[in-house]
């Protein structure tokens, strides 16, 4: 009995600075990945909101230095260095030679979100509207697939993929 006395504690010094510092009990496993969850989904957001408001620093923040993407317009894949920035730059391109303008892309709620250690996986819909040449067209539930890892400043964008269904006009 006196070593189990000794044992309890013994572990007992070990968390008391913890129950101390009135920080209150620790955060149970699902807990921690439901918060894990909603930092990663902070980061898909923060580059949808940026591109939808034209904040081209923001969208580029959320991206790793290197990263893939496969988008619907050509060359329909870019990866590498600085990916996110140059993307950026060929959508405009894109965008201006088919008069496409007032683009918003609004998202649902993620069909998944997978945390594992610094590795994340997100797959949700959404829809995508705009203008071409003054009519009205739309992407409706498009699958809008993201691969994240957990860096030094936080989750970062590597890779993600658009599949669109086929297009909507006069929505």
């Amino acid at each position: 009995m006196k070593k189990l006395g000794t044992y309890v504690a013994a572990s007992l010094l070990a968390v008391a600075p913890v129950l101390l510092m009135g920080n209150g009990p620790l955060p149970s496993q699902e807990e921690q990945l439901v918060s894990e969850q909603a930092e990663v989904m902070k980061t898909v957001h923060q580059y949808v909101d940026s591109l939808n408001k034209g904040d081209i620093p923001n969208v580029i923040a959320a991206c790793a230095k290197e990263s893939s993407i496969v988008d619907e317009f050509p060359p329909y894949q870019w990866h590498g260095k600085d990916t996110c920035a140059r993307w950026v730059e060929e959508l405009a391109a894109f965008n201006k030679a088919n008069g496409l303008t007032a683009g918003f892309n609004t998202l649902r709620q993620p069909e998944r979100v997978d945390v594992t250690g610094d590795s994340a996986y997100v797959v949700v819909k959404a829809d995508y509207r705009y203008t071409v040449e003054g009519k009205k067209g739309a992407e409706i539930g498009a699958m809008f697939t993201v691969a994240l890892q957990k860096q030094e400043d936080g989750w970062k964008i590597t890779g993600w993929s658009w599949s669109r269904p086929k297009f909507d006009f006069d929505y």
